[in-house]
């Protein structure tokens, strides 16, 4: 079983993937994409951020 930060990370590189799925889908006519995809694009920063928390209070030790 994946630790946390793995667990992550790998999600992370999901929602990437995705991100670029929707990209190449995208058409100039849809409205609400755009609006999903930054909030897409906030959540994958959240994660990565989480990810890496458990890095820097390590370090900090």
């Amino acid at each position: 079983m994946p630790d946390r930060r793995e667990a992550l990370t790998n999600i992370s590189s999901s929602l990437k993937q995705t991100v670029l799925a929707l990209e190449a889908l995208t058409q100039p006519d849809d409205e609400h994409l755009p609006i999903g995809m930054r909030h897409l694009l906030h959540a994958i920063d959240r994660v990565d951020v989480a990810a890496t928390a458990h890095l820097d209070r390590r370090a900090a030790q």
